[in-house]
């Protein structure tokens, strides 16, 4: 039988401290391994946010100065591409041209369901169909200052809309006339003027105070500019109600085009009165002077024509009596209303 060898105490003791150190330098080699490798991940393998922390504080450490020139072209904001501006078409007519064929001028873009003023998509479609080929349009300021085609901001007509809840451009849009009528903006009169190149808008800002006329004509021109459509204010009629609003408008932008328009100020009903308008008007190429049908005297003529100013008046929904200011001097009546068949006998 074999014999058992027995180890000494002092052997045991040997050993345990021969694996304690052993498990120790396990521990150490580790433990560097680990940091080497954290090591070049940070020398090399930084990720693009922690590069971008880096360089954006660097840039911000350099001061104002350096950021020109050190900024990764990568992280600069993108310039906006501009907006070309288009053309009008070959053969395009200009407002007056449109006008010298115009008796009638659709008020609001003409009623529809009997209901005046809407200034709505359907209403245009419906008058365009029966040959009117001039539209006046009433233009508002949304609550984010943006132009839009409302002829004030009455209850009742958009849902939760009112003159004390007047919508963002985005709200007008979403809530439709009467349940069923389209809105427009001034972007899509642009875009229905562009679509029908025949068409002449005269506009109706109803403001002369400067500041809300200086907020209506920079957001009209902002989004003329913005869809390229600047050219089309050749076939647009920009209505002024008083002679420093002209001012403050045309020192805006030179608009090609104006009417002189009385309802807001009115005038002395004399005939000295109307050649003082007149005069004016003639100095600064401003083509036109609109009045209530009441207001208009033959008598007006002579002055008219000596200063090479027309005539127009507001609003004629009676066939006869648009009948007789026509054949009485004036160019053209604004109405609700009446079409050219109208005046023709040729109705539909």
């Amino acid at each position: 039988m074999a014999r058992s060898r027995k180890i000494s105490p002092f052997t045991c003791l040997l050993l345990v401290m021969v694996l304690l150190l052993s498990i120790g330098l396990l521990g150490v080699l580790l433990a560097d391994s680990r940091y080497q490798a954290s090591s070049a991940a940070d020398d090399s393998g930084d990720t693009a946010a922690d590069t971008t922390e880096k360089t954006v504080s660097a840039v911000s450490e350099a001061g104002p100065e350096a950021a020109d020139t050190e900024m990764p072209e990568w992280l600069q904001p993108a310039e906006p591409e501009p907006v070309q501006e288009k053309s009008p078409p070959e053969g395009a007519l200009t407002a007056p041209e449109i006008l010298s064929n115009a008796q009638v001028i659709a008020h609001g873009l003409g009623a529809i369901d009997g209901t005046t003023t809407l200034n709505c998509l359907e209403g245009f479609q419906q008058q365009y169909a029966q040959g009117v080929r001039v539209f006046e349009v009433d233009l508002r300021l949304t609550a984010d200052q943006q132009v839009v085609l409302r002829h004030d901001w009455r209850a009742g007509w958009q849902e939760g809309i009112s003159e004390t809840a007047i919508p963002t451009l985005e709200e007008f849009l979403d809530k439709p006339l009467l349940e069923k009528y389209t809105p427009l903006s001034f972007q899509d009169l642009l875009l229905l003027m562009e679509e029908y190149p025949d068409i002449c808008i005269v506009t109706d800002t109803k403001f002369t105070d400067a500041e809300i006329v200086t907020l209506q004509f920079d957001a009209m021109l902002s989004d003329a500019k913005e869809l390229g459509l600047s050219y089309l204010f050749d076939r647009m009629v920009i209505q002024v109600y008083s002679q420093l609003m002209y001012t403050v408008t045309d020192s805006l932008h030179h608009f090609p085009y104006y009417f002189y328009t009385l309802y807001t100020e009115g005038f002395g009903r004399t005939e000295d009165a109307f050649r003082e308008l007149a005069a004016f008007c003639s100095e600064n190429g401003i083509m036109g002077i609109t009045m209530w049908d009441y207001w208009w005297d033959e008598d007006y003529v002579p002055i008219a024509q000596e200063y090479g100013i027309q005539v127009f008046t507001h609003t004629v929904n009676d066939s006869q009596e648009a009948l007789t200011l026509l054949s009485s001097g004036i160019s053209a009546v604004y109405t609700d209303t009446l079409v050219p068949g109208d005046l023709t006998g040729q109705g539909e």
